[in-house]
């Protein structure tokens, strides 16, 4: 059963077979580490992956692909470490462009990786595997009570539990969430004092509906604050980066941003093409570097573009032709029942608005030092800015691909995120004029938030929405 099941489960994700002599043992070798068992890859081989992603499409399995082959890479950080290359975290949210920028510089000698968001998506979307790690972290400090965030909580545990090493450097963005610094500094003086965090934050000072990649002053500052920060991670690891690799990252960024805003038109047609989970992880590509390369995340996305578009122009969908559809803030294969529960009671959740670039974030950066383009690029980001001018993008994003509401919640445990989504939902509502909904939940973590506590609450949304329709 065993070989069966690891080579079933390689298939299932878009391998081929002159790749299973070299894959096979790595996976192996990675799911121990990462506390998997056989039974957990079967789980995925026949229910979960079938389940929430159209396995059906090549383009989807190549993507999934791409994420077992980061998540075996992620478990030989230790032995690149041992042979010297340097290891740089990062955490998300956070601007992938200066990890790629190393990484194009210097690809033998710098690992880079957002280590807790590549383990929270493989091990739940895949095997609804996470609970282990958040329990380690919850037994040794912190606290199950207080709602802590699971992407923290999965760092620390990956370190406590030997999946991953410490790094050279972990470069912590407190642009949104104030939490993630204060974690590395917990996990430096309690349990790991090698783990050696540089910080950078973003106040949250601008008056509300703030266009802020406007404000030259603003722009200015986060360029600086990037900068220092870039520089302080090259000082620390010994690698020097020209101003041109980091440019170079910026074209490529922008050129994979332009094919996934034609994924998102094509995801908006009626009937809905595939189930909103299928795709989703494309969008990882805008905000968590890859170790392993863009390259098979980019093909993945060219091969499942082709084969949706003939979806839309043959009018095949998961969803009958005039459903109702709602933009949802935030959509997770971490808790992928959500987004098929809507979908099973006849409402689409095509897209994530946190995912859908507006016209002018698709625009070129109107800076050429890349350090100025890089922090417009990151002001002009939905969720990353304040709520009034945030509402502003939702609204243009809603128009652009005629969604009939909207969703938010299911980030409530977020200090920041928590709370602004309930001033968007009232403002979102009150100028489009459309049903906006709130579901208290945690996009990572669906301890609390099964399924079976949140049916009755979207199905009853789901019920509106068709009586509205209709």
């Amino acid at each position: 059963m065993a070989k069966d099941i690891y080579e079933d489960f390689l298939r299932l994700t878009g391998f081929e077979e002159d790749e299973m002599s070299k894959y096979l043992p790595e996976w192996r070798k990675a799911s121990q580490k990462l506390g998997l068992t056989e039974e957990d890859v079967k789980f995925a081989v026949e229910e979960q992956l079938p389940t929430y992603f159209a396995i059906e499409l090549e383009g989807i399995r190549k993507l999934l692909g791409c994420f077992v082959r980061e998540a075996i890479d992620l478990t030989k950080a230790s032995e690149y470490k041992e042979r010297g290359v340097k290891i740089v975290y990062g955490i998300l949210p956070a601007l992938l462009h200066f990890y790629y920028a190393l990484k194009l510089t210097a690809p033998d000698k710098v690992f880079v990786s957002f280590p807790d968001i590549f383990l929270t998506f493989v091990l739940n979307s895949f095997f609804h595997k996470l609970a282990p790690y958040l329990e380690e972290a919850e037994k040794n400090g912190i606290s199950y009570g207080c709602r802590h965030c699971a992407l923290n909580k999965t760092r620390y545990a990956a370190r406590r539990l030997g999946v991953i090493p410490s790094p050279d450097i972990n470069w912590i963005w407190g642009f949104i969430c104030d939490e993630a610094p204060k974690t590395d500094e917990f996990i430096s003086i309690y349990y790991d004092p090698e783990w050696k965090t540089y910080i950078t934050r973003l106040p949250h000072d601008q008056p509300l509906g703030t266009v802020e990649d406007e404000v030259a002053s603003r722009v200015e500052y986060l360029a600086a604050q990037m900068k220092d920060g870039f520089e302080f991670v090259q000082n620390e690891i010994g690698i020097k980066v020209s101003e041109e690799k980091i440019n170079e990252v910026i074209a490529t960024w922008q050129k994979y941003a332009a094919k996934l805003a034609e994924l998102a038109r094509l995801m908006a047609a009626d009937p809905q093409p595939v189930g909103a989970v299928s795709v989703r992880l494309f969008w990882e590509g805008l905000f968590t570097p890859f170790n392993t390369g863009m390259e098979a995340m980019e093909k993945a996305l060219d091969i499942t573009i082709k084969e949706i578009k003939q979806r839309v122009d043959n009018k095949k969908g998961v969803l009958p032709e005039g459903a109702p559809k709602l933009l949802i803030y935030s959509l997770h294969p971490t808790v992928p029942w959500v987004a098929k529960t809507f979908e099973d009671n006849g409402v689409g959740i095509p897209l994530s608005e946190f995912f859908i670039l507006t016209r002018k974030q698709l625009m070129p950066p109107t800076f050429k030092d890349p350090y100025m383009a890089a922090a417009e690029g990151w002001l002009r980001t939905s969720g990353m800015v304040n709520p009034g001018y945030q509402a502003e993008q939702i609204c243009e994003k809603i128009e652009t691909h005629k969604f009939d509401g909207m969703v938010f919640g299911l980030m409530d445990f977020d200090r920041w995120l928590g709370s602004s989504h309930r001033l968007l939902s009232r403002m979102v509502e009150e100028k489009t004029k459309l049903p906006v909904f709130y579901i208290e939940g945690d996009n990572w973590d669906d301890r609390d938030y099964s399924l079976e506590a949140l049916r009755t609450r979207i199905e009853s949304i789901c019920e509106i929405m068709k009586m509205r329709k209709a």
